[in-house]
């Protein structure tokens, strides 16, 4: 009788002892030693206490009951949200402007003043665990040509007026860090300075040779290496991929984004390979085989002539209409402390068409935490077997200064534009413009 209610009474003393011993600074062994020397509990008592294995295998269990939980659940719908705006002021050289090169997005004359260079609205997040999507639209003038009426008389300046645009629609099948796969309209893998997101670009404009020759947003189907970080550190403070391989091959229609349907039986392929030895450097190469042109001879889409019956005519050569392009991309970047360079070649030939090539060798310093300077020096050769105007020589210099981040910047270019071959115009220009993301 006196054993059970030792059991009993030892039971109400571990109930409680924490509040006594947080009170009263006595530890549970030394108030067992106590209760002994009253004669309340006996050493087989305290023994049985403190070595009993029953709390431990009951905690353990939990503990295995709450992994088997966490394991086969899904992860809720995810819903983000972000936003970019950049306002921008331009002054240019108004020379004649009609024999030059120029880059598509907003330096032509009529672009002199202020103008709304990008905005951006993107949603992203998880279905289930591995599926993610990403939609991204624009609200400004980045090409909105293909909703007005080309007969119109200023249908050269309305063409770029702000109209809501789609970007990105995509989704991706995370499987593993070495397997994706993401399928609808996304930026094709192929160019690094292409992938580099835009809020981080450290000059106003991409490189040159990538906006007139780097295959852009397609609608296709791309199998990859998961990417975790950027290629390169061109982008402030932002994260490096960390593995030494990257890989990506891709099937595309080839004839350009917001276009729901492919304009031939082909399509475009890509396949895109960057390698890390070292954190410092990284080397790559990518292949793109194309296309241009349509199954028909007559059509009233596209670039094509005009017959003697007003008919759309396609220039046929060897019996093949369009042109069967090869695509080559060589890339290398470094970064070494607050120094950041980057290089990249492009070069494009086929059936049917003359080569070009471009490259663009680019480097950024840190000045400070917040504070940056950058330049770029840009060639580009539409046709190497005409010398022209059209034969580019650019000298960019400028600065970053990040007021916060990425998040709230302002930037600064000025690049002088040489032709190689003939008359040198005065087309010099002054891009500024200032970003927030939200």
């Amino acid at each position: 009788m006196k054993k059970w209610y030792s059991i009993v009474l030892l039971c109400v003393v571990f109930l409680f002892s924490s509040i006594i011993s947080s009170s009263a600074e006595i530890s549970s062994d030394e108030l067992l030693q106590i209760l002994k020397k009253k004669g309340i509990i006996t050493d087989k008592d305290i023994e049985k206490a403190t070595t009993s294995k029953e709390p431990v295998k009951e905690i353990a269990q939990e503990k295995d009951k709450d992994k088997f939980v966490v394991k086969t659940a899904r992860k809720p719908k995810s819903v983000n949200f972000k936003g970019r705006v950049q306002v921008r002021y331009t002054y240019i050289e108004n020379g004649d402007l009609g024999n030059v090169t120029y880059q598509k997005a907003f330096d032509r004359e009529e672009f002199d003043g202020f103008s709304i260079r990008r905005v951006r609205l993107r949603w992203y997040g998880e279905v289930i665990d591995k599926w993610k999507y990403h939609v991204q639209v624009s609200v400004d003038g980045d090409s909105n040509a293909d909703s007005i009426d080309t007969s119109l008389p200023d249908y050269a300046l309305r063409k770029d007026d702000v109209g809501l645009k789609l970007q990105d629609a995509y989704f991706t099948y995370d499987h593993n860090p070495y397997f994706n796969v993401t399928v609808g309209q996304f930026k094709s893998r192929f160019s690094p300075s292409y992938l580099v997101a835009g809020p981080t670009l450290p000059l106003c404009e991409r490189p040159l040779v990538i906006d007139k020759l780097a295959r852009k947003r397609e609608i296709g189907i791309s199998f990859e290496a998961a990417k975790n970080g950027a290629f390169d550190g061109r982008g402030h403070k932002g994260k490096l991929h960390d593995k030494p391989f990257y890989y990506a091959i891709g099937l595309y229609n080839g004839n350009s984004f917001n276009k729901m349907q492919n304009d031939n039986d082909n399509l475009m392929a890509t396949a895109m390979v960057v390698y890390r030895p070292l954190k410092y450097i990284n080397f790559g190469i990518s292949y793109a085989y194309d296309r241009t042109g349509y199954d028909y001879e007559t059509t009233v889409l596209g670039n094509a002539l005009i017959d003697a019956n007003d008919n759309y005519v396609f220039e046929t050569k060897d019996g093949v209409v369009g042109k069967h392009l090869n695509i080559w991309d060589f890339n290398s970047a470094l970064d070494i402390g607050p120094f950041h360079a980057q290089i990249e070649y492009v070069q494009q030939h086929g059936h049917n068409k003359n080569r070009a090539y471009g490259y663009g060798i680019q480097g950024q310093y840190d000045l400070t935490d917040n504070f940056q300077l950058t330049a770029r020096y840009d060639e580009f050769d539409p046709n190497v077997d005409v010398d022209n105007s059209l034969d580019s020589r650019w000298y960019t210099f400028g600065y970053n200064w990040f007021i916060h981040g990425q998040n709230i910047k302002w930037q600064l270019n000025y690049t002088v534009r040489k032709e190689m071959h003939g008359y040198h115009e005065d087309n010099d220009i002054l891009v500024t413009h200032f970003q927030v993301l939200f």
